[in-house]
């Protein structure tokens, strides 16, 4: 929505704690500076009618906003194949990105796929005047004081969040696993009912144990099913919206949440950054406490070991590939991108993940998760709330390995929430309120997890494989359409080509997109 008072006019992307005109008034009364404090997820645009632009973007950087300097004026939006169009810039690949895309599923830094358009990085605020662009930006993990551990300020943090963003009608996405389970957990303490979605088919893991949690506290519980025309009727969409950057394996983020036709006066509850209460990259208790003893070798080490585990292409394949894309994706090419990755990872070897997670994850892949989300429903975290990544942040990796913390906080909030299996648990029957130990061993790992996703059989698919050998002609300027034919008719003889293929279709939609 835009609000206009006398020749400013603001634009708020996303959500904040105030209204359009609330912020504006903030902005003309006390400056930029004051409108970094709000709470929420957003990209917050001033621009005047002299040509000067200011851009406030929230802490985690969430809400993607992009700019581009140009014949001296600033080309700016959500969106860079507008951009690109208003710009009427040509378009050029940027290697290192589409190297990212292709080994990490998402970016990193503030880059795009176009080396000259940027996005604004996560807790900056960017002026645009007289012809010239300021920059400033702050990076929230720093600017968090130590603190005493406090497992339970974080609790309370997210029970204030979840009842502060609830409204009327609150929706929950929730799947068997963590993070939607606590925040299940916390609407059930404070008297909330939501609506439940749950996304699989019916012998997925996640649907099983969903129905089971909106069976006993008698809740309304929807499960969405997906198809490939699903996928057919909105990628152009998807894309555009995501930039190019949200590979086709994980465009169900999309599609779930627009079949479930949540109501507009709806909140739907997602469980977005909880993983930052959780060791995401390396969860196997003593072995990353070990790690921290040498942290530089170990990140290097982890990240190498990380990008050779599934490649993409294979080396020969690497040869049908445009020379500047093969370079990224070579042996050296990956160790030059490891060598980048650790340092992201400032601090010890389990805190440098973690930041690497908050830092570079979340604004670069769960943002495009959000902006699906954004399309069709008002979406909210609650682990966004700037007091719970305080608290989390200062707590010790303990509460953190094996999901620690999630299972104190369903302790606290609703106990009868561990009497259901956890994804990959020790006893089959229910979630065990401390990890134990050697929980990440196999022999640990007994309660089977069948996953929702289908998407390696679309790949198999007639009607893909028809769109991808008809369409392979517009990125051959980085593929061989030759290739795109072999590596078809190799995932249906069996061989999984799934992530490859899911890459090169993410391509060929956005090539459309940029170049209809």
């Amino acid at each position: 929505m835009t609000i206009q008072i006398g020749d400013h006019r603001l634009t708020c992307i996303g959500y904040a704690d105030s209204t359009e005109a609330e912020l504006l008034g903030r902005f003309l009364r006390q400056g930029s500076r004051a409108l970094a404090e709000s709470q929420g997820e957003y990209a917050l645009v001033i621009e005047t009618d002299a040509g000067d632009v200011t851009v406030v973007t929230s802490p985690v950087g969430a809400t993607h906003y992009y700019v581009l300097e140009h014949d001296g004026r600033l080309f700016h939006g959500d969106r860079v194949a507008e951009i690109l169009h208003r710009s009427g810039l040509a378009w050029r690949w940027n290697w290192q990105a589409l190297g990212d895309l292709c080994q990490l599923e998402n970016l990193t830094d503030n880059q795009t796929l176009h080396p000259a358009i940027r996005r604004v990085p996560p807790g900056s605020i960017l002026h645009f005047t007289d012809g010239r662009v300021s920059l400033s930006s702050v990076a929230v993990l720093d600017r968090i004081p130590a603190a005493p551990a406090d497992p339970d300020d974080a609790v309370e943090a997210l029970n204030a969040a979840v009842l502060r963003l609830a409204g009327e009608n609150p929706y929950l996405s929730l799947s068997g696993g963590f993070d939607s389970r606590v925040i299940l957990a916390s609407m059930l303490r404070q008297g909330l009912r939501p609506h439940l979605i749950t996304m699989g088919r019916e012998e997925a893991t996640d649907v099983q144990v969903a129905r089971r949690m909106a069976e006993r506290f008698d809740l309304p519980h929807q499960l969405i099913s997906l198809e490939l025309d699903d996928v057919f009727a909105h990628a152009s969409t998807i894309s555009s919206l995501t930039n190019g950057t949200k590979t086709a394996w994980h465009w169900h983020t999309f599609l779930y949440p627009l079949k479930a036709a949540i109501p507009a006066d709806a909140t739907f509850f997602v469980g977005t950054l909880g993983e930052f209460a959780r060791s995401y990259y390396f969860d196997r208790g003593w072995l990353g406490r070990f790690a921290s003893l040498a942290p530089e070798v170990a990140l290097g080490r982890f990240w190498g070991m990380k990008l050779n585990r599934h490649p993409s292409f294979s080396a020969d394949e690497l040869r049908h590939l445009a020379p500047e894309l093969a370079t990224e994706l070579m042996p050296d090419g990956r160790h030059r991108r490891a060598a980048r990755l650790a340092g992201f990872c400032r601090g010890g070897f389990l805190e440098g993940l973690t930041r690497y997670y908050f830092e570079q994850r979340v604004p670069n892949f769960y943002a495009n998760g959000i902006r699906m989300y954004r399309a069709s429903s008002a979406w909210r975290s609650p682990f966004h709330d700037r007091r719970w990544i305080e608290a989390i942040w200062n707590l010790p990796d303990g509460w953190k390995l094996g999901s620690n913390w999630h299972r104190h906080a369903i302790a606290r909030n609703c106990p009868e929430l561990l009497t259901f299996p956890e994804e990959n648990g020790f006893d089959r029957r229910r979630m065990l309120p401390k990890a134990p130990p050697l929980y990440w061993t196999p022999p640990m790992r007994r309660a089977r997890y069948v996953s929702y996703d289908l998407s390696a059989d679309w790949y198999r698919d007639p009607r893909m494989h028809a769109f991808l050998r008809e369409n392979a002609g517009r990125i051959d300027d980085l593929v061989d359409p030759e290739l795109v034919g072999r590596i078809l008719e190799a995932h249906r003889s069996g061989t999984d080509r799934t992530r490859t293929l899911a890459f090169l279709l993410t391509l060929i939609v956005w090539k459309q997109v940029i170049a209809p």
